[in-house]
């Protein structure tokens, strides 16, 4: 799949995402919730729902959740929501790992999707603005860290009230902000 056109898939799913929230948001109770229907609307993008063979000959699937980074000092530092992973860079056999890992090991991601989730009674404006900013500082270490020229997405779907006046522009060459709240009507 060209990466145009993945990026085009993917902003299709999370718009659908966003739509669904604003009809029944109370169908998401946890940011579980949204991260398992949004890997679910990803599968049926052409070629994510099938195992491919990994670069040490293996299986695997292109979409993984909770994905552990390593920073530059080899340690893990990071976690990702959702990553879209380039399958020919994934090695799975332990054999391999030069470095304390969690099983595997990839050098490129084909796209991250962080996922920021409030409910009704979640924290303050302020706090919730601070960690949706945490995640923007988190996504462009990655991005400064791990190599290639994979989009990353910051999906926000947000119960309590309307904040998208305090949240920052879609950085089109960094990350694309994707927001929701019940009575917002605000997709890519």
């Amino acid at each position: 799949m060209q990466e145009i056109n993945m990026i085009d898939s993917i902003k299709e799913k999370i718009n659908n995402l966003l739509k669904d929230f604003e009809r029944y948001p109370d169908k998401y109770l946890t940011e579980s919730d949204v991260q398992c229907d949004l890997v679910s609307k990803l599968k049926d993008i052409d070629g994510l729902n099938q195992l491919y063979n990994t670069k040490d000959q293996s299986k695997s699937a292109p979409i993984h959740t909770e994905i552990r980074w390593y920073g530059q000092s080899g340690k893990l530092k990071f976690r990702s929501d959702i990553v879209i992973l380039d399958i020919n860079t994934l090695r799975v056999k332990e054999k391999f790992f030069r470095l304390p890992s969690k099983g595997y090991i990839f050098n490129e991601p084909k796209a991250i999707i962080e996922i920021k989730f409030r409910r009704i009674n979640g924290e303050s404006d302020n706090k919730f603005i601070q960690k949706i900013n945490e995640d923007i500082d988190r996504i462009k270490k990655i991005k400064e860290e791990v190599n290639g020229t994979y989009p990353c997405f910051l999906v926000i779907l947000d119960k309590k009230a309307n904040i998208r006046k305090s949240i920052p522009e879609n950085d089109k060459n960094s990350i694309y902000i994707c927001y929701s709240c019940k009575e917002n009507n605000n997709n890519l």
